[in-house]
């Protein structure tokens, strides 16, 4: 077997077609038999800061468990010369896209969106000495209570200190990603391993699901003619192919650092979580939380958690 950069690689694809809005600073591949039996992306240049500073791994593909051992060992390598202190993986790039992996399930098939690398990715990064460090999970709520009179008193008590809560605008959507973007700047800065994407970015990776989403399940709440928090939630289309869509996914929720210990965020998981029970959704899932978010106490009272991931990182 032979690695090589991907420059030398004229045909190489990676998997995920978000790959150029990532923009990896190089990548590996390893060569058997004149074919890729393995690659993956490398981010180095503006490193997160966490303990050092941090290159990224990520878009992991390999045929075999031998052939991920030899690029992750040569990727490990290529972020030693380059300075980095720390490898992170799988990441590709940034957190706001694709990155973790499943460490624990009860089996049940995966929602929309959900990360779902396969095992021996997480056999070949423990293998080369990658350990967790940093948790999440997933949690299901089997049957949505009817919470329509406490999501009418949320709603009340807010506009009394000046929040409204509305649904998202699709024909103002350019504006409304705009103001959601720096939110979500403000409102993810402190999650392990995050790093800013640039508004060009956010808009292209976004503004073409606007015309996929119900609108009514992208709750905002405002103040000041500014957007304080959001949730965005979707039924879960991967039912469709085993029968009949009676879940939603209670994706992203985000609120304004400031106006955190207000049971901002709490209002508007109930409120977008009924919206869907009144449409016929009959369970949901709370998704990908981080372990140590706040999101989790809301979740805790009546999901219960079925998927563990993790992200995976060495020292160097």
């Amino acid at each position: 077997m032979t690695v090589v950069p991907w420059s030398e690689i004229a045909d190489l694809r990676t998997p995920d077609p978000a790959e150029a809005l990532t923009r990896p600073d190089g990548g590996l591949a390893v060569i058997r038999d004149g074919a890729v039996a393995a690659s993956v992306a490398l981010w180095w240049e503006s490193p997160v800061v966490a303990e050092g500073r941090v290159g990224r791994i990520g878009h992991p593909v390999w045929t075999d468990a031998e052939a991920g051992r030899v690029v992750l060992e040569a990727a490990v390598e290529a972020l030693r010369q380059r300075g980095m202190d720390r490898a992170v993986g799988p990441l590709d790039g940034s957190t706001w896209f694709g990155y973790r992996v499943v460490t624990e399930s009860d089996g049940r098939p995966p929602f929309v969106l959900e990360p779902t690398p396969n095992p021996v990715v997480e056999q070949v990064f423990r293998g080369a000495g990658f350990e967790p460090v940093a948790h999440y999970f997933s949690s299901v709520v089997d049957d949505v209570p009817d919470e329509s009179a406490r999501a009418a008193a949320d709603l009340s008590r807010l506009a009394e200190h000046g929040v409204i809560v509305r649904s998202f605008e699709p024909d103002r959507a350019r504006v409304e990603l705009t103001a959601l973007h720096a939110l979500l700047l403000r409102a993810f800065a402190d999650n392990p391993y995050y790093a800013p994407l640039p508004l060009d970015r956010f808009l292209a990776l976004y503004h073409p699901l606007v015309a996929r989403i119900d609108p009514d399940l992208v709750v905002i709440a405002e103040a000041d003619d500014q957007p304080a928090g959001v949730v965005l939630a979707m039924p879960d289309l991967a039912q469709a192919s085993r029968g009949g869509v009676d879940t939603v996914i209670v994706k992203t929720l985000a609120v304004d650092p400031d106006r955190r210990g207000q049971g901002l965020g709490g209002a508007l998981v109930r409120t977008v979580q009924e919206r869907a029970r009144a449409a016929g959704m009959r369970s949901a899932i709370h998704a990908l939380m981080h372990a140590d978010n706040a999101s989790t106490r809301i979740s805790a009272h009546l999901g219960t958690p079925f998927r563990r991931y993790a992200l995976l990182g060495r020292d160097l």
